[in-house]
């Protein structure tokens, strides 16, 4: 109970105040610069002058007439209440035969002259009361009444007491168009409403329209409360709720003074939205108070926004205050029951107006002991944060989570503040005994420690500081980046707020209860922990490796851990990397667990463990929960990364290990189920972290870890046993590309699928029994990409992919000769086919055929076409020219599906042929013979041929007619823009290196002379490459790797290899402004920035395609039978541009 210098009450107060149906003193809020607060009405309103004493005014002190007038106020009942329900049980007959919507001021139908008649005969059914009119009088909602009140745009006025007291359930609304609908009360000490019950304020406007509190003081004779809650309470936006004066709070959540609450519950409010204004504070959070604020808007004039005593929650909402406020939140501890102190703030913005000095402060109410515990973990907000007049340690403020301070922050008493990763726009001074630790943290103002207590500043920069000042510094800075020297505190390696530790061991022997050790480098050789039983405290590692080292720790006998967590303790190790050095002998493990353990952004590396290398983390006992990117590393994946384990001993009974929603992170070895008993020892795994196998140790738990493990989510190595997915578990997803964990469990089918990419298959898991199953294969048609396979119920609906394909474009899918429409409908097992359409560049231009034509060169002969792209039906003409002593043997003519097409001789031209263009690609291959020879000496040739030797014209063993660079090697070779590594070897797989390229490029112009100065360092005289390099150095073709450096034998890239041929087409004058959307290829997001022109345009004129599972492979080095065909197609284009 929190100490009041108010006004006291004598005897007779008490009791009349005990008969009336609810508390009616007029209670006074805690003042700005008295002592005296919530005090009931004592004077008239023309009263402006109270003496105090250190308990308040005595009731002595009043007059009879003074004395009269008070009780008369406190006992008046009003006069509509009187006619209002008397029993539940006489209400349910009236109210059983009629609707359950009922209406005021309305004689027809289920209409009542008044609302006590409606609430009468509303009884205990769940019942609607619209307003037909505005109503005079003070109401109740029973207790086991369920009421909803539509105000209809009317307002209610109270007579003498509360307007509404809720001892049921309430809800108030209003549907008019204006929203005009009102509760007012006019009374000295009542409310609008005052809940007891569960009440929901979905609209309406919640005024004390005669509201006359003139200060904390003074009264004005007409002063309390607008929403009072001791029962459950939630507010929706669209709620007004107003209070001109400034003797007493807005809203009161709680009980002023905790000895009345004869239950013992906490006041439950929740404020989703809704606009607050005045009141001397707005919103009060008393004792027994539980608030949480999501929304709304906050407005105040006199003392705070916001002042809170027990415990309250802030996600969201605006909160102001003005100049004459303390601050937009005040806070307070009193004791650890009802007056906690707890305020945890993860949003909101406060203060924008920069109205207020402070954004917040300690309480300065008589009573309080300490600014309590305090949580800022985010939101906008302005103003300082002032800390003072503190009776007992025991506070603590912390700043973490990006949170920006718009000013400045003084701890002027015993608080212990710490600031992580956020932002101080102000100063920071600690004038008082207590301490400021501050860690990855910019503070734009000047930081200082003038007094007793302890400041540290860890890896943060500040402003400015007072370097006579007693401030530990460790690499930190100044905002201009310069250096801070460290200071002087020897070996530390961790650190408790502001003092400094030299060992981790020394400071989990001096941990208090929910502090956080953070460590300050990196440890190496670190002797193993035994941490014992009942600790509460959290490990910030802060990105830094800690290496373990003999001797380990462990019982006598068994020192053989790391870390060895005792039970019943609560543990967090976050964000840094833990290790076993090399050369350890006693150290078998990394932790052996007992505790509560949580682990967050911890990678743990499973080598150099003495003996075997299993069991690198052991959970014998306790509660251990996975976060963020945790990752188990294990030598090889058979080893087992940990144990759910039953151990022996009784006192270890239960383990759970739990990977929650936020995991991402990998454990790629054996996890092992190691208890009979499913009902102690859980495995849970949700998220999308990585995993190796799931396993029971043997045939004694097998069936325990039926029921012992439970997936959610995840990606695995192999499939989970079915007998471990969750109920929620909807689908199963096999990867084509990911071949570490292909195996992903999803709680949406839609999820599955719209993370599926082509050649994926997706399984329905958990189908709705007796629903039949179909599967759609969707064929990609493109040569390379594998089938995808989605196994579902019918009817269900799918959106089909979009696939692209390099130099095509897609045409949808097809059931045969069908287009189907995306979503498709599966009711049948199914095959779906994509159709694409070659499309053909160049020139910037572009138009889409419907094939190309590919001619097979063969011996004794040529053999060119009149297109090489076309339409279907288009009549192409070939040419056929047979070396002298040959004729034409065969016409093979062959499109993408397998049917053949005739070729016609046309009349009178011995050397041309015709024939209809496919709706798809074709291929065209002639033979020659000898003039003289029969079809069938030819063949005997080609296969004596065949047997022999593998060599082509080209005379290169390595290169066949049927090998898809075969055409590209035939043309470079022929242009004389390549030759083979040797007489009889291509070498089409070698890697091409820079100046293999130049120089080809240089051939393609003839090798033309240059005077041009060498630009290179690392290119000397007389070299094969030396004039090609400097042409295209003049050229603007290359411009070299930097430094003066070529590098002209280092491995060309493909992005490289494509940014040289877009510089020699500018430098041809060619048109380059052809352009590709690259985000269709996965790997798009590695194409350099300098290449991204280039790759685009050489993606759209189909010179470069990708090169499986959709990537583009920009870094990936050219080989020479790619540069090859890429130079083949880009002098083909080109030709036909020029043409």
């Amino acid at each position: 109970m929190k100490k009041r210098t108010g006004k006291m009450i004598s005897l007779s107060l008490a009791v009349a105040m005990a008969m009336t149906a609810a508390p009616v003193t007029a209670m006074a809020d805690e003042p700005v610069k008295t002592d005296v607060i919530e005090a009931p009405a004592l004077t008239s309103a023309d009263q402006t002058e109270e003496t105090t004493t250190e308990e308040g005014t005595a009731w002595a002190e009043l007059t009879p007439a003074e004395k009269t007038e008070e009780e008369e106020v406190l006992s008046d009942e009003g006069t509509e209440t009187t006619e209002g329900i008397t029993t539940v049980e006489e209400l349910n007959d009236e109210a059983s035969a009629k609707e359950n919507v009922f209406y005021v001021d309305e004689t027809q139908g289920n209409g009542y002259a008044t609302l006590s008649d409606a609430l009468k005969n509303a009884g205990t059914t769940e019942s609607t009361i619209v307003l037909k009119n505005n109503v005079t009088g003070d109401f109740t909602i029973e207790e086991e009444q369920n009421i909803t009140l539509d105000l209809n745009g009317y307002t209610i006025t109270n007579t003498s007491n509360h307007t509404i007291t809720n001892n049921g359930k309430l809800t108030i609304k209003d549907s008019s168009e204006e929203k005009t609908g009102t509760i007012d009360n006019v009374s000295h000490g009542k409310a609008t409403v005052w809940n007891n019950g569960t009440t929901t304020l979905e609209g309406g406007n919640f005024i004390r329209s005669q509201e006359a509190g003139i200060d904390a003081d003074r009264n004005g004779g007409n002063s309390y409360y607008t929403l009072l809650n001791h029962g459950t309470m939630i507010v929706k936006d669209g709620v007004y709720v107003e209070n001109k004066g400034k003797y007493s709070s807005l809203f009161e959540n709680g009980w002023q003074n905790g000895n009345d609450n004869d239950s013992g519950k906490n006041s439950v409010l929740t404020i989703e939205g809704g606009t607050f204004s005045g009141g001397l504070n707005t919103i009060k959070n008393d004792d027994y108070g539980e608030l949480t604020i999501n929304g709304g808007s906050f407005t105040n004039m006199a003392q705070a926004a916001f002042l809170n005593w027990n415990v309250a929650t802030v996600n969201g909402g605006t909160f102001e205050a003005n100049e004459g406020s303390q601050a937009i939140i005040l806070n307070g501890f009193i004791n650890s029951n009802t007056d906690q102190g707890k305020l945890t703030i993860n949003g909101g913005n406060f203060n924008e107006g920069k109205n207020a000095t402070n954004f917040l402060r300690t309480t300065n109410i008589s009573g309080y002991k300490h600014t309590g515990s305090v949580e800022i973990n985010g939101g906008t907000i302005y103003g300082n944060i002032f800390l003072t007049n503190e009776s007992e340690s025991g506070s603590t403020v912390a700043i973490s989570n990006n949170a920006t301070i718009h000013g400045n922050i003084e701890n002027n008493t015993l608080t212990d503040v710490t600031v992580t990763s956020a932002t101080i726009d102000g100063n920071l001074a600690n004038n008082g005994t207590g301490s400021i630790s501050v860690t990855d943290t910019k503070v734009s103002g000047n930081v200082s420690n003038s007094q007793n207590g302890k400041m540290a500043i860890t890896e943060s920069k500040v402003g400015s500081y007072d370097e006579t000042n007693n401030i530990i510094f460790i690499d930190s800075s100044k905002i201009d980046g310069t250096p801070i020297p460290d200071s002087n505190i020897g070996n530390a390696v961790a650190m408790i707020g502001a003092t400094p530790y030299s060992s981790l061991g020394e400071a989990i022997n001096a941990v208090q209860a929910g502090d956080v050790i953070h460590i300050l480098k990196d440890v190496p050789d670190a002797p193993g922990i035994t941490v014992s039983s009942d600790k509460q405290f959290t490990v910030d590692f802060g990105g830094h490796t800690y290496t373990l080292k003999d001797p380990g720790a462990g019982s006598p006998g068994t020192e053989t851990n790391g870390f060895k967590l005792l039970k019943n303790s609560d543990i967090t190790f976050k964000n840094g990397t833990i290790r076993i050095a090399e050369g350890t002998t006693s150290i078998y493990r990394i932790i052996q667990n007992y505790a509560n353990l949580t682990l967050e952004d911890m990678h743990f590396y499973a080598e150099n463990q003495a003996g075997s290398q299993n069991l690198p983390l052991s959970f014998n006992n306790g509660s251990i929960t996975f976060k963020g990117d945790t990752d188990i590393i294990t030598p090889d994946d058979n080893n087992i990364a940990f144990d759910v384990c039953q151990f022996s001993i009784s006192n270890y009974p239960n383990v759970t290990v739990t990977f929650d929603e936020s995991y991402t992170g990998t454990i790629n070895g054996r996890i092992v189920y190691d208890s009979p008993d499913a009902d102690t020892h859980k495995l849970y795994i949700k998220g999308n972290g990585t995993f190796g196998v799931i396993e029971y140790s043997s045939k004694a738990t097998e069936e325990a870890a039926k029921n012992g493990i439970e997936v959610t989510s995840g990606n695995f190595a192999q499939p989970v046993n079915e007998d471990y997915l969750a109920d929620e578990v909807k689908a199963k997803l096999e990867s084509n590309s990911n071949t570490e964990a292909p195996f992903s469990y999803y709680t949406s089918l839609e999820d599955a699928l719209k993370a599926a990419q082509p050649g994926d298959k997706v399984t329905e898991v958990n189908p709705t029994p007796d629903e039949a199953q179909y599967a759609i294969t969707l064929k990609y048609n493109d040569g390379t990409t594998p089938d995808s396979v989605y196994t579902v119920s019918e009817n269900t609906a799918i959106a089909l992919p979009t696939p692209s394909r390099s130099h095509y474009s897609f045409e949808g899918w097809y059931n045969g000769n069908n287009l189907v429409e995306s979503p498709y409908t599966v009711t049948e097992n199914v095959e779906l086919t994509a159709k694409w359409h070659r499309t053909s560049s160049g020139g910037g231009s572009s138009h889409r055929y419907d094939g190309y034509i590919t001619v097979i060169d063969s011996k004794n002969g040529d053999v060119s076409v009149s297109d090489t792209w076309a339409d279907e039906d288009d009549k192409i003409t070939l040419t056929i020219t047979p070396d002298k002593g040959y004729e034409v043997d065969k016409i093979e003519i062959v499109d993408d599906e397998g049917d053949k097409i005739d070729a016609k001789k046309v009349e009178d031209k011995d050397n041309k042929y015709t024939f209809r263009m496919a709706n798809c690609d074709v291929t065209v291959t002639v033979t020659f013979k000898e003039e003289g020879k029969t079809t069938e000496d030819t063949d005997k040739e080609e296969d004596k041929d065949d047997e022999t030797t593998e060599n082509t014209d080209l005379n290169f063993t390595d290169v066949s007619s049927s090998d898809w660079f075969f055409k590209g090697v035939e043309y470079v070779v022929d242009k004389g823009i390549m030759s083979g590594v040797s007489e009889n070897q291509f070498d089409p797989s070698g890697k091409l290196t820079r100046a293999m390229l130049v120089q080809m490029l240089y051939n393609m112009e003839s090798r033309p002379a240059c005077d041009a100065e060498n630009a290179f360092i690392d290119v000397p005289v007389g070299q094969w490459y030396t004039d090609a390099v400097i042409w295209a150095n003049d050229a603007k073709i290359v411009s070299g790797m930097g430094e003066g450096l070529f590098a002209p034998n280092m491995e060309i890239t493909r992005e490289q290899m494509v940014a040289m041929l877009y510089n020699y087409a500018k430098y041809k004058g060619y048109d380059v402004t052809a352009s590709a959307d690259l985000s269709t290829f996965a790997d798009n997001a590695s194409v350099s920035a300098w290449a991204q022109p280039a790759m685009q345009w050489a993606v759209a004129e189909g010179y470069i395609s990708g090169m499986g599972d959709n990537q583009l492979a920009p870094q990936g080095t050219a080989t020479r039978a790619e540069i090859a065909s890429v130079i083949m197609r880009f002098m083909e284009a080109t030709a036909e541009t020029a043409e």
